[in-house]
């Protein structure tokens, strides 16, 4: 063997070694991981040149190819925040090629399963489920049960993000019960966290929440404080969602706590976003602004693109309800940059339905109309049935607002049809209110009063404190047009003892309104 080679194998093997040990330092947390972070980057270049030099020899040096099946996961949390997906990919095609290479069929079963997981992020759901399910069969054939499981769940959250939800408690279930007869609590609280996401998906928040008690439970046994600060802020995403802001706060700030002490840098970012979301529902909208400044700071910082451009469409969407048109463009145009520049199409989708409803803002509903119905295309073309039921519902206010009242129920229908569909409560109900505001300006109020009853029934059924004062201010406005006033106003009262409740600043306009019709 030439000295070169000798060398250039040194070289690959030492920062495969290097990689391992960035990757064990930022887990640990701390202070130090911005510090850990930077160094990382002074090496990234030897990295790289390390795994593609073993990628080139892995058909011809067992070595090599060891070592180009060990490159991915050496540093698997840093390298999903430096690589770019198509990075990620080579990588894995490279290792699984090795695998191959070596017959290392446990190896190839993994490598699959987190090229599915990036497809899935990318929004490619029948790519993500041919490379998971080969992964799962690989699994099955080498008797690796705890793969088999691990696999079982990147299904079963497949099938929930798709609107597939037999389909994926089915699979999740399957999870948790092989964990549980391996005795891995670890595996355990992980597939009760999945079944928790799979029924928040659907809206069906109480079941969620108790799936999140549970895993909350292990993790605490355990003594797995990121466990438990990644539970608390899914706990108060979807109390968010119920409308229990306080409940929500006290939630994520469990989460900021424990991922500031941990040094967790995306627990802190999760929880930084959510506590903005927090401050705007409650009225503070400064605050909501400082939280998410202050969080796209640290993404941009830390080099994590993808959750920088969520954080800028959220920051947009609050600049816009404050009327800072100017700021809330810049945001999505951002937004829209870095999806285009990393070729993602959900991000590209997620900035479509931001300028959509920016320009619902500004009146300008014909332009808002187009934005949404781009959005479709791309739901469409990822295969995403949540965000086309979403884009669907707007496309159908937008067209409202322009006066065409009977393409907003089409449009509305459709978006019933889908949440009914992949079994989403939470999406029918914002359907079926729409159907009702719809019925309401066609000035046919036979046929919106059913649709705001619908609304409060599927709002109480999934405990929507939000969504039961918003039906019940329907029903108001129902009354208001039909000289109603006395029925009205009693309605209002009830409206705004729920607003109170949750501590929704409607609640001011709801006294406005109480007082106009005194």
């Amino acid at each position: 063997m030439s000295s070169v080679r000798v060398a250039q194998q040194k070289h690959s093997q030492y920062y495969e070694t290097v990689l391992r040990q960035y990757h064990r330092l930022y887990r640990t947390g701390g202070n130090d991981v911005i510090i850990v972070l930077k160094q990382f980057d002074l090496d990234w270049l030897n990295m790289q040149v390390g795994q593609k030099w073993d990628a080139n020899k892995a058909k011809s040096d067992r070595r090599a190819a060891i070592l180009c099946c060990y490159y991915p996961d050496a540093g698997a949390m840093i390298l999903n925040m430096r690589q770019t997906p198509n990075q990620r990919i080579e990588w894995l095609n490279a290792a699984i090629s090795s695998a191959d290479f070596l017959d290392d069929k446990p190896s190839k079963s993994n490598h699959l399963g987190n090229l599915g997981l990036i497809y899935s992020e990318r929004g490619d759901t029948n790519l993500a489920e041919n490379y998971f399910s080969e992964a799962l069969l690989l699994a099955r054939d080498n008797g690796n049960s705890k793969q088999e499981a691990s696999q079982l769940g990147n299904l079963g959250m497949l099938f929930a993000q798709s609107g597939r939800f037999e389909q994926a408690i089915f699979h999740l279930e399957k999870c948790y019960e092989i964990m549980v007869s391996l005795g891995n609590l670890h595996g355990q609280a992980n597939a009760l966290g999945n079944l928790g996401l799979a029924y928040d998906s659907v809206g069906n928040f109480e079941e969620a929440l108790k799936a999140y008690s549970q895993t909350l439970k292990l993790f605490d046994e355990m003594g797995d404080l990121y466990g438990q600060a990644h539970v608390h802020g899914e706990i108060g995403s979807v109390l968010i969602k119920k409308g229990r802001y306080q409940e929500a706060q006290s939630s994520v700030e469990k989460q900021l706590n424990l991922s500031s002490q941990l040094g967790d840098q995306s627990g802190i970012n999760m929880a930084l976003n959510n506590l903005a979301i927090v401050y705007v529902r409650l009225g503070n909208l400064d605050k909501g602004i400082e939280y998410l400044q202050k969080n796209i700071e640290m993404d941009r910082e830390l080099g994590i693109q993808r959750s920088e451009a969520n954080g800028l469409g959220n920051l947009g969407n609050v600049f816009a309800r404050v009327g800072k048109l100017e700021q809330a463009f810049a945001a999505y145009e951002r937004q829209i940059s870095i999806g285009q520049e990393l070729n993602d199409k959900a991000i590209v989708r997620d900035s479509y339905s931001n300028f959509g409803n920016f320009y619902l803002r500004k009146n300008d509903f014909d332009l808002a109309l187009d934005y949404f119905q781009k959005a479709l295309g791309l739901d469409k073309e990822l295969g995403d049935a949540y965000g086309e039921e979403g884009d669907t519902c707007n496309a159908g206010t937008a067209s409202r607002l322009r006066g065409e009242l009977n393409k907003a129920v089409e449009f509305h229908l459709k978006a019933l049809e889908i949440a009914q569909n992949i079994g989403d409560e939470y999406g029918e109900g914002s359907a079926i209110s729409n159907l009702g505001s719809d019925y309401l300006a066609l000035g046919d109020v036979e046929k919106a009063g059913p649709y705001f009853e619908k609304y409060h029934e599927i709002s109480v059924r999934i405990g929507d404190v939000k969504g039961q004062a918003d039906a019940i201010r329907n029903q108001a406005s129902l009354d208001i047009k039909t000289n109603n006033a006395e029925r009205a106003i009693e309605r209002l009262k009830n409206a705004l003892v729920l607003y109170k409740q949750i501590g929704d600043p409607d609640a001011e306009k709801i006294e406005r309104a109480l007082n106009s019709l005194k």
